[in-house]
């Protein structure tokens, strides 16, 4: 299981592995400078995260052509189809080089759907206390982690899932908010299961700084190391697999 305490080196680490993303998203939001917002949308492409996909669809409308071209690139490496409506209603912009970033990212797009053989079903709750967003951020995450590694079976692939945790402890000086998932990787038609794996994860803050306020956010970091330490069995196995 990963804990994350703000008590330690573990939690500057774990918020070190953060800050490239959270902190790209929040200069692509707010930076006045352009350098920055370009850089900003580079590093999200880079991250191929799902999550940075509404903020770069914002950014298709920035005052800066290189900051819209930037994230027409990055929107076409993430891959998120919810982006292919923005961009196309991008093909008209006004700069050159925003319109060729945005026709190729519509290309990847396609070439994407044409080669998709990992489908991520909506994420189940056997505990009933799991928010529906919190049930959707699992497979925002899950999709984020399994997407781009060019897998193939007969049928394709399936994950699906659920939250099988979510729990708070008190203890002398701790808070700590605890998420278990599961993933389930099958393949074919009729549906085969390969693979069952799970991950768990806690997030504890000092009871004197902790405030209710701060749970769901407590619960959502747990629940992206969760999967992530799932996804990574489901990983290894998918390439194992196709490499037979």
């Amino acid at each position: 299981m990963i804990v994350l305490t703000e008590l330690g080196g573990l939690a500057s680490l774990a918020a070190a592995r953060r800050d490239d993303l959270s902190g790209a998203r929040t200069a692509l939001a707010s930076s006045p400078s352009e350098k920055v917002r370009v850089q900003a949308a580079l590093v999200l492409g880079r991250k191929r995260d799902a999550r940075a996909t509404s903020l770069l669809i914002r950014a298709l409308g920035d005052r800066s052509p290189a900051v819209r071209a930037m994230s027409a690139k990055a929107l076409g490496a993430i891959g998120d189809p919810a982006a292919r409506a923005p961009l196309e209603s991008a093909k008209t912009d006004p700069d050159a080089l925003v319109r060729r970033c945005v026709a190729d990212a519509l290309a990847s797009l396609t070439a994407g759907a044409d080669d998709t053989t990992i489908q991520v079903k909506a994420m189940g709750d056997r505990t009933n206390k799991a928010s529906l967003h919190l049930r959707a951020q699992m497979r925002q995450v899950v999709a984020s982690q399994v997407r781009g590694f060019g897998l193939h079976a007969p049928g394709g692939f399936t994950v699906d899932g659920a939250i099988k945790e979510v729990g708070t402890s008190t203890r002398t000086d701790l808070i700590e908010v605890k998420v278990g998932v599961e993933l389930i990787l099958s393949t074919g038609h009729p549906r085969a299961v390969l693979l069952m794996a799970s991950g768990e994860a806690a997030v504890q803050k000092p009871r004197r700084q902790f405030r209710p306020a701060m749970q769901p956010g407590m619960e959502q970091e747990a629940l992206e190391h969760a999967v992530r330490g799932a996804s990574e069995e489901l990983r290894q196995h998918m390439a194992a697999y196709s490499a037979r």
